[in-house]
């Protein structure tokens, strides 16, 4: 198989702007703008970029540089790929409304293995609550035709979970210190690894096994595909959440031969080595390295 992801595809939504609020808790939550218009894309077709972006947003937070320059990079972040849908990727299943329950995942966001359906919701809508009403395992949920991006959106993805197309509202929201931890999480991986294989002739078994150690906590439940007959038979990725896919592709990323996500040595922060010896993440790093020499 000369590229497993040639003929595959994996579909999310973004908004073109987001922002930041407070809620009444004092917590800091990102959302879409009120008037942000949503777009529709294939992740698979940025998965490369996508990946190295959300890593080196983890380096800024791992770096402890600014408050500031961490938000930022997360806001950008969320405009050119969109949220994590963090709500569908932490419960066992993303059909979680269909249930009296929400059964959680071992995450560092939420302690309780359980939660009321309801109760979780509200964590990812701090401002207002969808029109959502349930009782039992039946729900109902009335979408407005006012916001016509979020009625296109929960059209485009009806045959998806139900809180698939809840986290593509514009109320839905994710709290800056949980996003800051994701990634952090996935920044300490590449760095486990990265460490792992420079330091291995030189490090003691303590340290080695330290990084081995680091790495086994990465985990991440699979994801599942279906058929899709277009121009060629594709294989569509049901991801239903970005970290889920992030994660999945960071995953084939770090195990890759070609091109091996490396470190620069200079800015410190992740690239893709065009060759072994790779150094600088670019002409400039290079450069800037140089002069200090």
């Amino acid at each position: 198989m000369k590229n497993l992801f040639e003929h595959t595809n994996a579909f999310w939504a973004k908004y073109a702007a987001y922002e930041w609020r407070v809620a009444a808790d004092g917590k800091e939550y990102l959302l879409p703008t009120k008037d942000a218009e949503a777009a529709v894309y294939n992740i698979m077709k940025v998965a490369d970029q996508l990946v190295l972006d959300a890593v080196n947003v983890g380096r800024l937070v791992m770096k402890k540089s600014p408050e500031k320059k961490i938000k930022d990079a997360i806001h950008r972040f969320a405009c050119n790929y969109g949220l994590l849908g963090m709500m569908t990727a932490l419960p066992t299943t993303p059909n979680f409304v269909e249930y009296e329950k929400v059964y959680l995942l071992k995450n560092q966001f939420i302690r309780q293995e359980t939660m009321d359906t309801l109760a979780y919701m509200k964590l990812f809508f701090p401002f207002r609550m969808p029109d959502f009403h349930k009782r039992g395992i039946e729900s109902i949920w009335n979408v407005s035709g006012e916001d016509r991006a979020e009625a296109a959106l929960s059209m485009t993805f009806r045959n998806d979970p139900r809180a698939m197309a809840m986290s593509f509202m514009r109320n839905y929201g994710e709290p800056y210190e949980w996003l800051k931890e994701a990634f952090l999480d996935w920044a300490f991986t590449f760095m486990s690894t990265y460490l792992y294989y420079e330091d291995r002739d030189t490090a003691d078994d303590n340290t080695l096994n330290l990084y081995r150690k680091s790495l086994a906590c990465f985990e991440g439940n699979a994801p599942t595909y279906h058929l899709s007959l277009q121009e060629h038979p594709v294989i569509v990725w049901d991801f239903h959440s970005l970290m889920l896919a992030v994660k999945f592709l960071f995953s084939v990323k770090l195990t890759a031969e070609k091109n091996p996500m490396s470190l620069c040595e200079h800015c410190r922060m992740v690239f893709y080595a065009p060759r072994a010896d790779s150094r600088f993440c670019s002409a400039e790093c290079r450069n800037k390295a140089s002069k200090k020499t």
